[in-house]
């Protein structure tokens, strides 16, 4: 169990830091050349380190009741943000859509987009021996399943971009209701259970 534990401390951390690197790169790039979809990936990989951080302090905690009302109130938050950032994309898509604004990302765009799949796939496959132990790591794992779609769906827009212009309005409006979901199950996870004493395997209590 000990050695889950690790492997999940190691993975959280990636996962931060893979989030603040892919979501700084691409928000930028993104506002830079005006692609909702892109910008939009990025402020959901900076939204999803907070959570990532939660989790890692709850492992270090041994995964018990130290921490849980910190994490019920990031989850609440990333909630919120979650939905927010879904309106707001969608809003920029609506209108990129309405007047008929071409977008067509460059090559960076896609380089990028290819790199966020294969690293949200790395990181998801390491977590999916995870699933069952903990419903902290559950939700972490199913976290990174909605970075890796969104990372999905940001390839498709920046590829089909490439000879559709109204590629990219599309891609923000399927990033935005992907993200949309995920605010609305990340609302309905704030009432993650309490452990009971010696339950969660870690031989440390629950503090």
């Amino acid at each position: 169990m000990k050695a889950l534990h690790s492997r999940a401390s190691r993975l959280a951390l990636g996962t931060a830091a893979t989030g603040l690197l892919l979501g700084a790169i691409a928000l930028a790039l993104g506002m830079a050349e005006g692609a909702i979809s892109l910008w939009g990936f990025g402020a959901a990989c900076l939204i999803q380190v907070l959570p990532a951080m939660s989790v890692w302090q709850r492992i270090r905690d041994g995964l018990g009741n130290s921490g849980l009302e910190r994490e019920r109130l990031t989850l609440r938050t990333v909630s919120h943000l979650l939905r927010l950032l879904a309106l707001g994309m969608a809003l920029a898509a609506v209108l990129a859509l309405w007047e008929d604004r071409a977008m067509q990302v460059g090559l960076s765009a896609q380089g990028l987009a290819a790199l966020a799949l294969g690293l949200q796939a790395f990181l998801w496959w390491g977590k999916r021996v995870l699933v069952g132990i903990h419903p902290t790591l559950d939700l972490d794992a199913a976290r990174t399943r909605t970075l890796l779609d969104i990372a999905a769906l940001l390839l498709v827009s920046t590829l089909l971009g490439r000879w559709f212009p109204w590629a990219d309005g599309v891609g923000g409006l399927a990033l935005a209701l992907r993200l949309f979901l995920e605010g609305r199950t990340l609302g309905k996870s704030t009432t993650l259970p309490a452990a009971a004493c010696g339950g969660c395997g870690s031989g440390s209590g629950c503090g």
